[in-house]
């Protein structure tokens, strides 16, 4: 920051050198404090700067060359000015900025505000962000209704008459209604709302007065959310027999195979069907001699092992042949085309591959321990102790856990009717 050896004035301000990058201070050497701020862009400022408080202050004066340009006499008045309210505890500049910082955050929608947090959310205990199909359903809470492709018709999302509105300016009544009307339709859709705009009035640092989402908040003004709690629905025993000769029926077509692939492991279908959000299981993913999958990056963010029965081992040699390593395994646009001609054949209206998951689950939660049915589904272990620091499960264990599922299922002596 150079000092002048001489007077600031409007012929020596236009005179000054550029610098070759940033800026480049020069300092009056009459006024203490008084100077010109010049860019290598060729802009040129008046400026001063004066302690205050123990802190250094500096403020744009006013341009010296350009456009709307002053001239270095009005800019001294100006500094003794602005100098004497800073001493006085006045910063008019400091002030304009809170209030154009204020009106920014009061700008900021719900849809914003939403959208910022699902782009920059972070887990804390991996630093990994939401996955796709978690940022497309909380963006959904905001969406507005419309038409399917099959032309019925769906509702606004839970959280869209909030949309517009500034998250500053959200009350506990507006949360009230929001949460009264998606409850009307959907218990579980009314919790899953709350939680994401409590999530996002958080993440931005936003407290509403008298939130009834708040744990401060009266007890009899508090809306209490239900606990999530899943739905299995699997196919009814005296019927998997049947589901499984109707399916089996099918073998040769990458709907069926992959749904027979599904209850035989317990996956999830998009890790064995593309979808959307999903890659689908891909030939990259498994190893014919190891007779295993691994699924990356899974819903937990873990990759997860899945070893294979003999059963399923068939079923993926089977749509592995001739293919790339980025191929899909099961390379079908809806499986669920297959699927209902098999639910069809089996009586057994309404299965979904979800389902054919939880059939799965209520198979092996008889045939193996807890533990090992916890990790054949790749569920999370956090909260377990026991399960995450004491017992462990070897690739062996677990590939006579799965051996033993799958034969019980495919076991038509076991699955006949009474």
């Amino acid at each position: 920051m150079p000092k002048l050896d001489k007077r600031l004035t409007d012929t020596l301000a236009l005179k000054l050198p550029l610098p070759t990058t940033g800026h480049e201070y020069y300092w009056c050497k009459d006024t203490a404090g008084f100077g010109l701020r010049v860019s290598a862009t060729g802009d040129r400022a008046y400026i001063f700067e004066r302690r205050v408080d123990g802190k250094t202050i500096r403020r744009t004066l006013g341009k010296a060359a350009g456009a709307k340009a002053i001239s270095a006499s009005a800019a001294r008045d100006l500094k003794i000015k602005i100098s004497s309210e800073l001493q006085n505890g006045i910063d008019r500049a400091g002030v304009r900025r809170e209030v154009r910082k204020t009106e920014k955050l009061e700008g900021i929608t719900l849809a914003t505000a939403l959208a910022e947090y699902t782009k920059g959310k972070r887990r804390g205990k991996d630093g990994l962000g939401l996955k796709d199909r978690t940022k497309h359903d909380y963006m959904e809470m905001i969406a507005p209704g419309g038409l399917r492709k099959d032309g019925k018709p769906y509702a606004n999302g839970a959280l869209f008459d909030l949309a517009d509105k500034s998250i500053h300016k959200i009350t506990a009544e507006d949360i009230r209604k929001a949460y009264t009307a998606a409850e009307a339709k959907s218990q579980r859709q009314a919790t899953y709302a709350m939680q994401i705009i409590r999530a996002v009035l958080n993440w931005h640092g936003v407290a509403v007065a008298g939130s009834p989402l708040s744990k401060q908040t009266a007890g009899k003004d508090r809306i209490i959310l239900a606990g999530t709690a899943g739905e299995p629905k699997p196919i009814p025993p005296e019927k998997l027999n049947a589901w499984w000769t109707a399916a089996t029926s099918q073998a040769g077509h990458a709907g069926a195979d992959g749904c027979r692939l599904i209850l035989l492991t317990g996956c999830r279908p998009g890790e064995i069907f593309k979808t959307e959000f999903e890659s689908g299981l891909l030939m990259r993913d498994v190893d014919l001699i190891g007779g295993r999958m691994v699924l990356p990056d899974t819903k937990n963010r873990k990759d997860h092992t899945v070893v294979l029965s003999k059963q399923a081992l068939d079923i993926v040699r089977l749509h592995c042949q001739g293919k790339k390593p980025d191929a899909q395994v099961f390379d079908v646009k809806d499986p669920r085309k297959a699927l209902d001609a098999i639910n069809e054949a089996a009586g057994t209206s309404g299965v979904t591959p979800h389902k054919l998951r939880h059939t799965f689950a209520s198979v092996a939660e008889e045939l193996v321990s807890g533990y090992a049915l916890k990790r054949m589904l790749n569920h999370t272990e956090a909260s377990d102790v026991t399960g995450s620091n004491y017992v462990g499960k070897s690739e062996n264990q677990l590939r006579v856990a799965w051996q033993t599922v799958a034969d019980f299922i495919t076991d038509q002596e076991n699955n006949k009717p009474d």
